[in-house]
């Protein structure tokens, strides 16, 4: 049993932010904890939850902990479940000294139900109302007294963007936590309909009664009605919710965001490339030559380089989504593309992440995040290795360059084209595979509000985006750069004698003779039902450390040497003339074309892995991605050679 009244000079304070998605809540949370906060797991599941240290500025020393919003204390599903018993002392911050319930004035009536709740549990709690200034186009006022003794309980109203507010909601909250008893506290039972229908009746009555009209708008003529739609917001979606005309907008604002994740991150992407390639090369030219230069040099620095060089892609996604989100549009986003989504056992939410995924699938698993739904939002990740990202670009130019006539450059074109449309349409196939042999946990229907547009605050964007863009590099980072010296490790050992030999000679001498080999070697069987050799098996097994290295390991299998362009013209005139032991070639229509297919499906972005590993929770998604959609895309590949060569083509 706890005493009534606690002392500031104990423990840290615990906060929580409690309310409904777009509601201000975590506008709110930036606002007091500025870039002082972090990512954490629920415990044994995959929910995040923001905590923060409080700004000095407020003077109280308390964590702020920003938890998923919700409609309702009676969890509907497992993330809400989570999210609930997170209230009582169930995850990685101790149980809340006090809850600041964060509701929307201009949906009062409903935001306040989850308020009335939080009252029944015990836990002591202040109300912050939101959006007063959308509420006074309207021409409304909220009389936040008045509420006050409604719900026996403090409210202020605040702006989490300019601050309004903000100190006087936390003197009440520091009040509240230190004087009210934190004991008989209650989870909620399950609720009936009647009890529902009963406490949104009275929540009505307490918008009715704290909302009038203001002096303003009663000098003009009066307000518009308790539930019109913000007259802003209604004129710019008649554009971007009208049928043809939204579709139209809707493909421009994102294809204009994928150009950026995918064209404007590229100089930046080169600019990480060229330095630590040239910072790789300094340690290995500034020392004597020695396998621990080349593992710091080659393997350490250069996965490191793997790892930050998807970080403009991750920055831009972050950002845009952002602005869409921050300004009202990503909701709208979400409706339009909901119907086609649902066929394939996903909803509006999954359409971002997979289109991020195309530019990169790192960044777009991490967009996933914002699919509220487990079920669709595991679904999401379980797919997104197959949108065909900008890491297979390398090895679909290199392979259709050797298929393409010369004279012919558009049917290279036209066969890109085909690939990024297999890519979708085996996306789609699957997702719709996988849900229909799941189980339905819960209703899969897709609710969303859609909030008011407002004007993006740049700098939440901006912290939002750095502590993000952050949390990639922390989390994330760590795998990929493991796994990334790992398969070095593995295309350099067992140590060989190249002493006197030329570096690109030395380097093929090294491949052909490591553990790597050995394992391209092993599988040689496989290879020979497609056509191919041990040395494509190398090359397969170096792309699992990112899909664009099989172009340069099939360089230095072959010896090919020179600049990008020389090395791809080189490359090519070698695969040309390369040949089985037999004296046949190596690389036919047939054949090509079976590699093809096998990168539309394969999972070989062991960086990828790692971070579904991160997103899912554990590593069985990952391990089934690895071994489901290889295997599927070894016999994608044989079916493809052996149809060809039946059809007499070599």
């Amino acid at each position: 049993m706890h005493s009534d009244l606690k002392d500031d000079s104990a423990a840290p304070a615990t906060v929580v932010l409690l309310g409904q998605p777009n509601c201000g809540k975590t506008t709110l949370f930036n606002r007091l904890t500025g870039s002082h906060s972090r990512t954490s797991n629920y415990p044994g599941a995959t929910v995040d939850f923001s905590l923060g240290e409080l700004n000095q500025e407020f003077e109280w020393p308390a964590q702020v902990v920003d938890l998923p919003g919700l409609a309702s204390l009676v969890p509907q599903s497992p993330d809400e479940e989570v999210t609930v018993r997170s209230l009582f002392g169930g995850a990685a911050h101790p149980a809340p000294d006090v809850a600041v319930v964060v509701a929307d004035s201009t949906q009062l009536s409903r935001h306040l139900y989850l308020a009335l709740q939080v009252r029944q549990t015990g836990i002591p709690m202040v109300v912050a109302v939101t959006m007063c200034d959308l509420l006074a186009r309207r021409g409304r006022v909220l009389d936040p007294a008045r509420l006050e003794e409604r719900l026996g309980c403090p409210v202020v109203a605040i702006d989490g963007r300019s601050g309004t507010g903000v100190k006087e909601l936390l003197d009440w909250a520091r009040e509240a936590a230190r004087t009210q008893p934190d004991h008989d506290r209650r989870p909620l039972g399950p609720l009936t309909a009647d009890a529902v229908k009963a406490s949104y009746a009275e929540t009505e009555l307490f918008e009715k009664s704290c909302i009038s009209v203001s002096p303003e708008a009663a000098e003009q003529g009066g307000a518009t009605q308790d539930h019109d739609v913000d007259p802003v917001t209604r004129r710019i979606d008649s554009v971007l919710l009208h049928p043809l005309l939204g579709l139209a907008a809707f493909v421009l604002i994102m294809g204009t965001i994928f150009t950026g994740i995918f064209w404007a991150a590229q100089p930046v992407m080169d600019l990480i490339d060229g330095l630590f390639g040239s910072l790789s090369g300094l340690l290995v030219d500034a020392a004597p030559e020695s396998f621990l230069v080349r593992l710091l040099g080659d393997g350490i620095v250069k996965g490191a380089g793997g790892v930050v060089i998807f970080l403009p892609q991750i920055v831009i996604l972050f950002f845009c989504m952002g602005l869409l989100e921050d300004s009202g549009y990503l909701a709208r986003a979400a409706v339009l593309v909901d119907r086609p989504l649902s066929w394939v056992g996903l909803n509006g939410r999954s359409f971002v992440p997979l289109l991020s995924g195309f530019a990169c699938a790192i960044p777009g698993m991490m967009a996933a995040r914002t699919i509220p739904g487990r079920r669709e939002r595991l679904l999401t990740l379980f797919i997104m290795p197959l949108m065909s990202c900008s890491a297979r670009l390398p090895v679909y130019a290199l392979l259709l360059a050797f298929l393409t006539p010369k004279d012919k450059p558009w049917i290279g074109g036209f066969g890109l084209a085909l690939l990024y449309m297999a890519s979708v349409t085996s996306g789609a196939v699957i997702s719709g595979l996988v849900a229909r042999m799941l189980p339905a946990s819960s209703s899969s229907s897709f609710m969303l509000e859609l909030p008011v547009y407002r004007i993006p605050q740049f700098k939440v964007i901006f912290r939002s985006t750095y502590l993000r863009s952050k949390h990639y590099l922390t989390k994330a980072g760590v795998p990929i750069l493991v796994i990334a010296t790992t398969l070095w490790l593995i295309c350099n050992l067992p140590l060989t004698d190249t002493a006197g030999l030329d570096p690109d000679l030395a380097a093929s001498r090294r491949l052909e003779s490591s553990y790597a080999a050995m394992g391209g070697r092993a599988l040689e069987p496989l290879m020979q039902p497609l056509g191919l050799d041990w040395r494509v098996g190398v090359a397969l097994i170096g792309a699992f450390g990112a899909r664009e290295l099989f172009v340069g390991s099939l360089a230095i299998i072959f010896h090919v040497a020179g600049d990008d362009d020389t090395v791809q013209e080189s490359l090519l005139q070698t695969m040309r003339t390369a040949t089985l032991p037999d004296g046949s070639p190596l690389f036919t229509t047939a054949s090509s074309l079976g590699l093809v297919v096998f990168f539309i499906f394969a999972m070989q972005c062991l960086s990828t892995a790692a971070v579904a590993r991160k997103e899912s929770g554990g590593w069985t998604m990952p391990l089934l991605q690895i071994f489901v959609f290889t295997g599927m895309a070894y016999l994608a590949a044989w079916f493809t050679v052996a149809s060809l060569r039946a059809l007499g083509v070599a």
